[in-house]
């Protein structure tokens, strides 16, 4: 089974169509086409959508990925910048257009592969934790309640903003100091986000998991290897994982759809 990600994405300007061509040529090759393609937020900029009939959906993500590798389910998170309008259009246009999928402004979503292999996604909205507001108690409960119950053997958690990172943002304290424990204690692999614009694999000796930024669909911004780097690039992307009963390939690609990085990570009963 394979998921892209990419987050940043929604200026509709030339680097946008350019990473759209690039991941429907990446997914035109054998064992590529993705399940679904996974949205790491800021989908909409500069200020997010005001209903799910703004008019933003059309210019900015339907008229975009139109390519017929790429005809799959997108799962989104929200952004800083989904924050700046109102966030809950983007929940509401999930049940105007059937390839967009965001149950909740937190999810929990299942993607089973045709092996049976089966991963667990966790979707959280990092823009309330980090700013304190709007239930980020309850969510903070609900992120530990949701991966106490998993069953999965492939666990991936979903925000917007980094954990770790060497790009412009860097780490941030909440997610290191909050986050952080829960995913080492129930044996999270990845931790997938964007903010940053650009791609880095990251493996903290401290963490259990990955850290993987894919924030790299629509922006671009200088990004630089650090001591746990083991990929860094920037000038647009995306990220390939790619999933087997034990083992997950995360796979980054640059604007043009070539693989430019792989990474392997196996899991043992």
């Amino acid at each position: 089974m394979c998921l892209f990600a990419l987050g940043d994405w929604g200026t509709g300007g030339s680097l946008q169509k350019r990473v759209a061509a690039g991941m429907d040529t990446a997914a035109s090759r054998k064992l590529m086409r993705p399940t679904a393609i996974i949205s790491t937020g800021d989908n909409i900029y500069p200020n997010g959508v005001e209903s799910a009939d703004d008019p933003q959906w059309q210019t900015k993500f339907e008229r975009i990925y139109t390519g017929s590798n790429i005809q799959v389910p997108w799962w989104a998170v929200l952004g800083n910048h989904d924050h700046r309008s109102e966030p809950d259009a983007q929940v509401a246009y999930a049940r105007r257009n059937n390839r967009w999928n965001m149950p909740g402004r937190t999810w929990a979503h299942d993607f089973t592969g045709s092996n049976e292999t089966v991963v667990t996604v966790i979707a959280l909205d990092t823009q309330a934790l980090l700013t304190r507001s709007e239930g980020w108690k309850e969510q903070a409960r609900w992120l530990e309640d949701t991966l106490d119950a998993c069953k999965s053997k492939w666990k991936v958690v979903v925000g917007h903003h980094p954990l770790r990172s060497y790009g412009y943002y860097g780490d941030q304290a909440y997610m290191v100091n909050y986050v952080k424990p829960l995913l080492d204690t129930y044996g999270v692999q990845l931790y997938l986000c964007g903010h940053d614009h650009d791609v880095q694999i990251i493996k903290h000796p401290t963490d259990v998991f990955y850290s993987v930024i894919s924030g790299a669909g629509g922006g671009a911004r200088n990004t630089a290897y650090g001591e746990h780097t083991h990929f860094a690039d920037t000038n647009g992307g995306f990220v390939a994982l790619l999933f087997s009963a034990k083992r997950m390939d995360v796979q980054a690609f640059d604007a043009d759809g070539n693989d430019v990085y792989k990474e392997t990570l196996s899991i043992t009963d």
